[in-house]
């Protein structure tokens, strides 16, 4: 909302590709290492290893890509490179903060972590607007400030056995055998986005992409809403797989109509709401096609999300990740179309959501299906050996020695 102020339409545009490959790093590390701390035992010496391990290895690879990227890419100065490679840093490693928070269910610690974060890069933001310095690298030191405050607190508020020092051999391949995929999943949609915007700039220009991203500030409560109660239901998954996987379905289920219905009072409002709170939010009118399209965006990730935390937590993220890669295609192939057919860019979110849809259909009906079938042949194998253990059981003695001879 400050950089939508703040910097203008086309930095704006600029600045939300670099904001972008923040959530698309955050979406690498989180489910590489985030979920796998979730799911794996983070207690096991070696697995804390591994983790951290990753950790390292990824943050670097993240901070000299960020680098490059703005060095190279966007003809950043070294000082300003160097900055953006440190936000990225940071902003992940605050994001696994906040997940190892997520897998104790501490989500009132989360709201305390990002508050402080909140407000510590908003006071750095302010102190720049008294300055009248206000860029792209003042923002990027204020999400260094904050994210590094937010990260550092939460630490010391995790529970002292979470903070044990790591020791042991590092279990580098049980972390990146469940890490892998999902850390591709978690990436596909940001990346997705990512390469959205890149075909924005490329095609129209960046006042078109800065304006495509306004509309999406104002609609960023629905996905807000979306992406928390996907992030509770995940850490909640995780700690029922003792459960039967069609008792899981049936809560998902619920939670899917509950998430659809909230969503849509989120889209009622906000149209609603849009002709004075466009301005408000953004500075400036946001469009109402535009803002409409990523309030269904939200609806459709609402629908297809939490099938797909589902099959992740049964082991079947390979098999998520293959339809979750066919329908950012998909969804690729409907933004260029549409770019091509009309040239609006306002239409683009909405092409963005009928992929998204098509996914979750796909994930509910096949990758779900398929583990609900298995535990229902499984089921009646069981009951079929316990028949046939009644049937044998009045059975005499001497017929069964018969039988057996």
């Amino acid at each position: 909302m400050l950089a939508a102020r703040l910097l203008g339409i086309e930095a704006l545009g600029l600045f939300s590709i670099l904001y972008g490959a923040f959530v698309l790093a955050a979406g690498i590390t989180t489910g590489f290492i985030g979920d796998s701390l979730m799911v794996l035992d983070r207690h096991n010496p070696s697995i804390r290893a591994g983790l951290a391990a990753w950790f390292v290895i990824l943050s670097l690879i993240i901070g000299l890509a960020g680098f490059a990227m703005t060095w190279i890419g966007f003809k950043f100065t070294i000082g300003g490179a160097m900055l953006y490679a440190l936000a990225a840093i940071t902003f992940v490693g605050e994001d696994l903060v906040r997940r190892n928070h997520m897998a104790l269910l501490g989500f009132y610690r989360i709201i305390v972590m990002d508050l402080v974060v909140m407000v510590a890069t908003c006071g750095v933001i302010a102190a720049v607007i008294l300055a009248g310095n206000a860029s792209i690298e003042s923002f990027l030191f204020a999400i260094i400030c904050g994210q590094s405050c937010g990260m550092f607190l939460g630490w010391f508020i995790l529970p002292i056995s979470e903070r044990l020092p790591v020791s042991g051999s590092i279990a580098w391949k049980p972390v990146a055998s469940y890490g892998f995929w999902r850390a591709a999943l978690q990436g596909l949609r940001p990346g997705f986005l990512t390469l959205t915007r890149v075909i924005v700039i490329g095609a129209v220009s960046l006042a078109a992409a800065g304006s495509l991203e306004a509309a999406r500030i104002y609609a960023a409560p629905a996905m807000l809403l979306v992406a928390g109660t996907c992030s509770y239901l995940f850490a909640h998954m995780a700690r029922g797989t003792q459960s039967g996987i069609a008792d899981q379905l049936r809560s998902t289920d619920k939670a899917v109509r509950r998430l659809m219905l909230a969503t849509a009072g989120c889209m009622a409002i906000g149209l609603l709401l849009l002709p004075w709170g466009g301005p408000i939010v953004t500075g400036m009118m946001p469009s109402a096609l535009a803002v409409s399209g990523w309030l269904v965006y939200s609806m459709a990730v609402a629908l297809s999300t939490p099938y797909g935390l589902l099959a992740a937590v049964r082991d079947r993220a390979r098999g998520v990740f293959v339809v979750r890669i066919l329908d950012c295609s998909v969804s690729l192939a409907l933004v260029v179309g549409v770019m091509l057919i009309s040239g609006d860019y306002r239409w683009v979110p909405w092409a963005a959501a009928l992929g998204a849809l098509a996914g979750g259909y796909a994930i509910r009906r096949f990758v779900v299906g398929a583990l609900l079938n298995q535990e229902e042949s499984a089921l009646d194998t069981v009951e079929g050996s316990t028949e046939l253990g009644r049937g044998t059981a009045n059975v005499p003695n001497s017929l069964k020695e018969h039988d057996h001879s």
